[in-house]
């Protein structure tokens, strides 16, 4: 099994449910926010989805990578997309289909700071 270090984009086979209520999977990109410590020892990482919806956009909640800058090619983005910090999923990593790149050290930092964020805000309420 190969082991995801933080900052790797992956392609992640998630459940979801059907209208008629059967479960079936899709495959959407993810980041994984799982220190690597615990990506060599655990079966599970934890990943933050990404998505091609603006509208989820919002400066506490997310991060806008844009296809053809430097960070969303070495991650292997093909599409603009918005990296939705509002939503932490512990995955199991037979769950992960494959690595398509990763994020920079810098990148991973705006990620960290911004699940912070999200964290924080609910103490304040």
């Amino acid at each position: 099994m190969v082991d995801h270090k933080k900052g790797d984009v992956v392609l992640v086979s998630f459940p979801a449910q059907q209208v008629d209520g059967r479960l079936q999977t899709r495959r959407r990109p993810a980041v994984v926010v799982s220190n690597d410590h615990n990506n060599a020892r655990l079966e599970e990482v934890w990943v933050v989805p990404l998505t091609s919806n603006s509208s989820r956009l919002d400066r506490d909640y997310g991060l806008a990578v844009a296809m053809d800058s430097p960070e969303g090619q070495a991650a292997g983005l093909r599409l603009d997309c918005v990296i939705d910090c509002r939503i932490i999923a512990t995955i199991p990593k037979t769950s992960l289909v494959s690595k398509i790149g990763a994020f920079s050290l810098a990148t991973v930092n705006r990620i960290d700071e911004c699940i912070k964020r999200n964290i924080d805000q609910g103490d304040a309420e």
